[in-house]
């Protein structure tokens, strides 16, 4: 941006931040025109400067956090509320929110919705001053690269007023993102720029360099917090025995910022307990704050019960216990490692040591953040209001999403590949290539209409080995120095005879591939000749590994950095690539918290909403779309707990109980062969088989069971037969249970299908006398009818079936296993439950779902207890399905058959007893340990 609109945009910002109400568009509008006006004689702007100084102050001010942070809460009768009555200044507190502010230029509604969910979790963590020890335990539950970092800041901030002397940040396991923490903190927090802190050669000008709150009035030299870490380095016992540095002598608040490494934590334990504790009692008297950053990694206790607690885990319970006082805050984006623990396990203490039992606390999502929700969408909610809708409910930004065909990474980057392969890469694929010239555009479209100085970045996740990321990085630079070339040398040539350079014709193509046109202010010939050579020639291919160094990614030292970003893990936890535009993402794993973490691109996306792109593993997208629905299950889950007063006990043992959870288990106990014996609710549940064994043999004997047992419904008279229009199915009312536990134990499911195991179900419907004894069986069929119709054998007569459409492919990762899927691990579309009530009974519970804000899907239609005060039957569902027209795959049969069954909820919570056999398991899927990797150092 030029000078002008500098000023006009700080001008407009200026005025707003002095309000208390959060503006509107149109008041932003208006002040924007209003202050252009004024400012024109000595500031004049073009209109087309006006529209993005506009669009700029847009996405600064009018930025709002959707709901409150819900919390469950122990029943700890010792703990009293004491944040609210503390007789703290807030001098850190209120020096961050003026950077906040005025700096970072975060709204009032931000900022406020900060200070409250913050001002709540301080309340449920001890009393610094309070006489009396305690240890406290709790976990913050955020999404992921939505700002969890800002919030658990202000917390470092405001338990620094309340009179916590000693912060601990636990900040991941790799070194490039403790810097990458530190630095915030120097920024946020401390305000001394730490890079000189524990230099003892450094002088004290020097030292006290102020940087980010530092520099924010009114300034007050006794206040400080002292850095016993630095960007520079990690804790070191042998530093701080030379400059002195002890806790003894401390005024303030000591800052540590540490790695989760064994090394590195037993001897901060050690120093603490030597050198800190009161020799009568062996405990450190100071108040402590201990913040886990990414706290489901590494700091839960993985090993099995008979094994000694991992060492991460001992080390971080030996810090807490060695401080009289000390509150424990867990910060993560997938709680399912933390929420596994098993809050009764008298015989693990490691677990309950660390179990989040005082209180557990979902924070708000940003207005504008852009989750795996708003990307992938809502398999599990009804898409009764999508005219003709027939699979999922995708996200807003689903044309973001670009699936990469495996069947074009077989000379590249298989799944499951060695480090070797890094010997054999002479080419990046054709898939890759593309991201890159999108990123090349995308990146000069951004320049056009954003300031120059922002930074860019494209991510690229490819092998979790550092040598083929190496490898990856040169071969990536190399087709990058082709375009640096070629846009050099010709793109100020007549636009004809630039046409006919290679490089510039590809960066073409993908423009109009992508109708970037359509979202730029600027033709194609003007891109090329005012804004991609200038854009190309700041690229950069970094390596980010343990290898490379931390410093390989540092933004603060880098003005307008424009990076493409090669990494495994180091990529995959916490670190933040600013500006992420381009991602490309070829890894399978079908854990939970791995794949929500690699996903990197989730987060803001302020000025290039509509550039951001997502190349991605064809396989992968079906499982982020399950996650999505698996978080929001687990967040609406919270939500319910909260009403009925429940605490982090109950959930953690009711989520331990959730069917989509059996994975999570199963992949843990991978290592120990332990079989798996859970019990798992099903009421509330629709149970599906989306993943069918692909022998031809087991899919025959599936489709015989579905038509025979079609067949005997309709030769009994005592069942009702007919064809709903509402909800589009062919309906049998009033089965017997004794025909649907026949069904279900004969169905031949896939091993893999962990929610659906027909045998345990069999078992639980043939006990279960009081809400199964009758159910509704039925076909559904498209919204949208296709022409095509299948005919169904009836005992007198027949039926014309319209099949549902879906993508049956076969699955990468496991053997010999079909999915049936769209974006979600899911075989009906959302809602399908709805099947079997009447267009009233519909049209109520989708009315009081909006009236208390609800997602409508599955769950609300089979709790017809709470929303019309009676009890439905259980719905029982004979998916026929039909593969894709464009499927070539000939070893996969055009039809198969598929099971649903959906069981009411009343209000008490019925389990099933399931069995998951490990060793079963493995003669299925080879399992890769994500965390058995070469990208990770000691």
């Amino acid at each position: 941006m030029t000078d002008n609109m500098i000023f006009l945009a700080d001008t407009v910002r200026a005025f707003f931040l002095r309000q208390e109400e959060l503006p509107t568009l149109d008041d932003i509008s208006k002040k924007a025109e209003e202050m252009r006006t004024a400012l024109s004689a000595l500031y004049p702007i073009s209109d087309e400067e006006f529209i993005k100084v506009r669009s700029e102050l847009w996405n600064d001010i009018i930025h709002t956090i959707n709901g409150n942070a819900i919390t469950l809460r122990g029943r700890d009768s010792h703990h009293k509320s004491w944040y609210y009555n503390s007789d703290s200044d807030h001098f850190y507190w209120n020096r961050y929110k003026t950077y906040l502010r005025q700096v970072k230029h975060w709204s009032v509604d931000v900022v406020n919705k900060i200070d409250q969910t913050t001002n709540t979790v301080m309340d449920d963590l001890g009393d610094p001053k309070d006489d009396a020890p305690f240890q406290r335990r709790g976990l913050l539950l955020g999404d992921v690269q939505s700002g969890k970092t800002a919030t658990y800041t202000a917390i470092c901030n405001k338990a620094s007023d309340a009179g916590y002397r000693v912060i601990i940040i636990l900040a991941g396991m790799m070194e490039n993102l403790r810097v990458q923490t530190q630095s915030r903190l120097d920024s946020e927090f401390v305000g001394i720029e730490s890079k000189h802190t524990l230099d003892k050669k450094a002088d004290n000008e020097i030292r006290n360099l102020p940087v980010g709150v530092g520099k924010i009035p009114p300034i007050q030299p006794e206040k400080r917090v002292a850095c016993f870490t630095s960007v520079a380095t990690d804790f070191n016992k042998n530093t701080l025995r030379a400059l002195g540095l002890s806790l003894r002598t401390l005024n303030g608040t000591a800052l540590f910022v540490v790695k989760k490494n064994k090394s590195v934590l037993n001897n901060l334990y050690k120093w603490l307990r030597d050198n800190n504790a009161n020799h009568e009692t062996g405990l450190v008297d100071l108040p402590l704050l201990l913040i886990d950053d990414e706290a489901d990694n590494a700091s839960v206790n993985t090993n099995s019960e008979e094994k000694d607690p991992t060492a991460i885990n001992r080390a971080i319970r030996n810090i807490l216990n060695c401080f009289k006082k000390a509150s424990y805050l867990g910060i993560t984006a997938t709680p399912f490692a933390n929420i596994f623990i098993d809050p009764e396990a008298e015989h693990d203490e490691a677990a309950r040591d660390l179990f989040p039992k005082d209180f557990l606390t979902v924070l708000p999502t940003p207005e504008k953040y852009i989750g795996a929700s708003k990307i992938f969408g809502y398999g599990d909610a009804d898409n009764w209001d999508n005219k003709g809708a027939d699979l999922r409910v995708e996200g807003e930004y689903g044309d973001s999403v670009i699936p990469i065909k495996n069947e074009e990474q077989q000379d590249f980057y298989v799944f499951k590949h060695k480090k070797e392969l890094a010997n054999d890469l002479v080419d990046i694929p054709p898939s890759l290539k593309e991201a890159v010239r999108y990123f090349i555009l995308a990146t000069a479209v951004s320049d056009s209409r954003l300031d120059e100085k922002e930074h860019r970045s494209m991510l690229v996740n490819v092998s979790r080995y550092t040598m083929v990321q190496n490898v990856t990085a040169d071969l990536i630079d190399d087709y990058l120095t082709k375009f640096k070339s070629d846009l050099e040398n010709y793109s100020s040539l007549d636009i004809d005879k630039a046409m006919q350079i290679s490089g510039i014709k590809a960066l073409y193509s993908t423009w109009e591939k992508y109708d970037l046109s359509s979202v730029s202010a600027h033709n194609w010939e003007d891109m090329l000749k005012n804004y991609l050579n200038k854009a190309v020639k700041r690229i950069s291919v970094r390596a980010v590994n343990q290898k490379h160094g931390a410093a390989t990614l540092n933004y603060g030292d880098e003005e307008g950095l424009r990076v493409i970003a090669v990494g495994g893990n180091s990529l995959s936890r916490g670190l933040t690539l600013e500006g992420l535009i381009v991602s490309y993402f070829y890894r399978n794993t079908i854990m939970y918290d791995t794949l929500l973490q690699m996903g990197r691109w989730f987060g803001y996306r302020f000025g290039y909403e509509d550039l951001f792109k997502i190349w991605i593993a064809e396989d992968a997208v079906d499982w982020y779309g399950y996650i999505s629905d698996a978080v929001n299950e687990l967040k609406d889950e919270l939500d319910d707990m909260k009403r009925q007063h429940l605490t982090p006990k109950d959930f953690g043992l009711k989520v331990r109980r959730a069917p989509g959870t059996l994975l999570v288990t199963a992949r843990n106990k991978m290592r120990t062969a332990t079989p798996v014996n859970r019990p798992i609710t099903v009421s509330g549940r629709m149970l599906e088989t989306p993943r069918l064994k692909a022998d031809p043999d087991a899919l025959e004997d599936n489709r015989s069971l579905c038509l025979s047992f079609i067949k005997s419904l309709s030769a009994d008279k005592s069942i009702s037969y007919l064809f709903d229009r509402y909800t589009s199915a062919h309906i049998w009312k009033k089965v017997p249970k004794s025909m649907i536990i026949e069904v279900v134990r004969s169905f031949n499911s896939h091993p893999w299908n962990l929610n659906f195991q027909p045998i345990a179900l069999a078992d639980y419907i043939d006990k279960d006398s009081d809400t199964l004894e009758y159910w509704d069986v039925a076909i559904p069929e498209p919204r949208r009818s296709t022409n095509r119709t299948i005919t169904i054998e009836l005992s007198e007569g027949e039926i014309s079936v319209h099949p549902e459409i879906r993508n049956i492919k076969k699955e990468t990762e496991v053997k010999n296993m079909l999915k049936i899927s769209d974006r979600h691990v899911r075989v009906g579309s959302g809602g399908c439950s709805k099947i079997g009530l009447d267009q009233t009974e519909i049209d109520e519970i989708r009315e009081r779902c909006k009236q208390d804000n609800k997602r409508i899907n599955d769950k609300e239609y089979l709790n017809t207890k709470k929303y019309l005060g009676k009890q439905r039957h259980p719905i029982a569902l004979i998916h026929v399905v039909e593969k894709r027209a464009d499927n070539q795959d000939e070893t996969i049969p055009r039809y198969v058959y598929a099971l649903g069954l959906g069981f009411p909820e009343d209000g008490i919570e019925r389990t099933a007893n399931y069995m998951v056999n490990i060793n079963e398991l493995k003669n299925w899927v080879d399992i890769v340990d994500e965390d058995d990797d070469d990208d990770y150092a000691e």
